[in-house]
């Protein structure tokens, strides 16, 4: 982001303290939209990106910074959205979590395939990159795409996935932080044993490593293919509940004879909205935790949970290296009893 002439210009790749030659593609009424003609003085932090596709692919946002920088960016954007848009303080937020690589961790990847061309969608349209190789997928995906490419699939959709990793609608996708994100939240669990509620539950996958420590999990879905691969799981203390977590959360909360020892969500980038929000810090569980792929919807989710709720702390966890995405892990602890 730069100024000219008073108005805010957003210019996509560009970093903080370069001097850029910009042409502008869109105006409006506050702002103005630019793109990079020539790099007159380069950022320190600067690199070529590595990929051949990245200035047209819309899947990554930073191959043109070094690992370290994203990391710091990444830190300061969480820690901007929770002090300015949920009014937090910044003691709680912890140091982010590196990928320990930021290339070749994604064990699924989703393309198109387009009157013979498949890849992903350019940036901003719906045109098709014709993509050889994706450097954040791992060898066993991108295998798996030269074998799709050579066998002239007809136009749509196609999930590619590493052979460990369920057909669900949802799963983590960085296999170097799998297991690290599953411990964050059993950690965030500890000393919890009486009832958990699950909001987007997925395939299970944080279900699976906390049931036996609950005497009663009510675990909400909405996709029955990722809730297939979920009660394949056989956890005997599990209730699953297949529907919308709008339309099931707070049903399941009154029918509990007292509050649950755990609350845990794991929603899509839209976050939890207000009224799920609001269910929750109302609710007297003993302790909320949250996975966020979206810090800003976390903020504003924050600052609904915050009426019932001081929040313990906040982890991001760098699950997307070289994407704008960060994850975020938050803790919350109950309030005085509101009458």
């Amino acid at each position: 982001m730069g100024r000219y002439e008073a108005m805010v210009v957003f210019v996509p790749g560009g970093l903080p303290s370069e001097k850029l030659e910009v042409r502008v593609t869109d105006r409006k009424k506050n702002f103005l939209r630019a793109e990079i003609l020539r790099i007159l003085e380069p950022s320190p932090h600067r690199l070529p990106p590595p990929c051949p596709y990245y200035d047209q692919c819309g899947g990554c946002q930073y191959q043109h910074l070094n690992y370290a920088t994203e990391l710091i960016w990444k830190e300061r954007q969480v820690l901007e959205q929770l002090s300015r848009v949920a009014r937090l303080p910044e003691s709680i937020i912890l140091p982010i979590i590196p990928s320990p690589e930021p290339y070749g961790y994604r064990n699924r990847i989703s393309v198109h395939a387009d009157e013979g061309r498949v890849g992903f969608h350019q940036a901003g349209t719906r045109n098709i990159v014709d993509i050889e190789r994706c450097l954040l997928a791992s060898e066993e995906v991108n295998q798996q795409l030269t074998a799709l490419r050579r066998s002239k699939p007809q136009t749509g959709h196609y999930s590619l996935r590493a052979a460990n990793i369920p057909i669900s609608a949802f799963f983590q996708s960085n296999h170097y932080l799998i297991d690290r994100l599953q411990r964050l939240i059993v950690e965030a669990a500890q000393e919890c044993s009486g009832i958990m509620v699950e909001g987007y539950a997925g395939g299970g996958f944080f279900t699976g490593a906390l049931a036996s420590q609950f005497s009663k999990v009510i675990a909400i879905e909405e996709d029955t293919r990722a809730l297939r691969d979920a009660t394949q799981l056989q956890l005997t203390q599990v209730e699953w509940v297949n529907g919308r977590v709008e339309d099931y959360f707070e049903a399941a909360l009154h029918k509990l004879s007292s509050p649950p020892d755990l609350i845990l969500v794991d929603p899509p980038r839209t976050g939890l909205g207000r009224t799920i929000s609001e269910a929750i810090a109302q609710s007297q569980a003993r302790r909320i935790v949250y996975v966020s792929c979206d810090p800003s919807t976390m903020a504003r989710d924050a600052g609904f949970l915050k009426i019932g709720y001081r929040l313990a702390s906040l982890q991001p966890i760098d699950m997307f290296p070289r994407t704008a995405q960060i994850e975020t892990v938050s803790v919350w602890e109950v309030k005085e009893k509101i009458s």
